[in-house]
């Protein structure tokens, strides 16, 4: 079993310099954790992880780009420099038990069938987080982005294919960044 984030690692990450980030996040966290447990992976890829990865002995996957998000200080695991949105990505076929990616898909430039292809060829589950009908924060480019977002786009982006999971955590918090969220979490034969 992976060596996970416990609340007092996130407890860290919230009363350290990016706690603005990590404000609300916990509610979504923890049920990405336990996902997780349940799941058992030995092999895990986590895509931008931000200044700690929920699977802390997980291979990470930055983009090439310099994240405004992070990345964490220290990887137990391989670091791959790659961008989601081009395929095909550096690994074999199946080689995952567990691909994570929180809150990052929305950040894949109208990419995210593609990327999810290259998902489902490269793992057995995967757990992916979602802003979930944000709306406002027209001021910011970045807000933008997290706008809109339902359940009938996530399926377009997601190719249809149906998870095992979906979790809708409600809104924790009066800033923009903490609004709805979507847990999918998907089984692959």
């Amino acid at each position: 079993m992976s060596n996970l984030m416990t609340e007092d690692d996130f407890n860290f990450l919230l009363n350290g310099p990016h706690r603005s980030y990590y404000e609300g996040r916990w509610e979504y966290f923890s049920v990405v954790l336990r996902m997780i447990e349940g799941i058992h992976p030995n092999r895990v890829l986590e895509i931008g992880p931000g200044w700690m990865p929920v699977v802390k002995d997980a291979d990470l996957m930055y983009a090439p780009e310099e994240d405004q998000f992070g990345r964490p200080d220290s990887a137990h695991g391989q670091i791959f420099i790659h961008d989601a949105t081009q395929k095909p990505w550096p690994f074999e076929d199946c080689v995952y038990d567990l691909v994570v990616a929180l809150n990052v898909f929305e950040h894949l430039d109208n990419k995210q069938s593609r990327a999810f292809r290259e998902v489902m060829r490269i793992t057995h589950h995967a757990i992916l987080t979602v802003p979930f009908c944000w709306t406002g924060g027209e001021s910011r480019w970045m807000h933008r982005i997290h706008r809109d977002i339902d359940r009938e786009l996530v399926k377009d982006w997601t190719l249809g294919i149906e998870p095992c999971e979906i979790v809708e955590i409600p809104r924790v918090g009066s800033k923009f960044a903490q609004g709805p969220r979507l847990v999918y979490h998907w089984e692959f034969k």
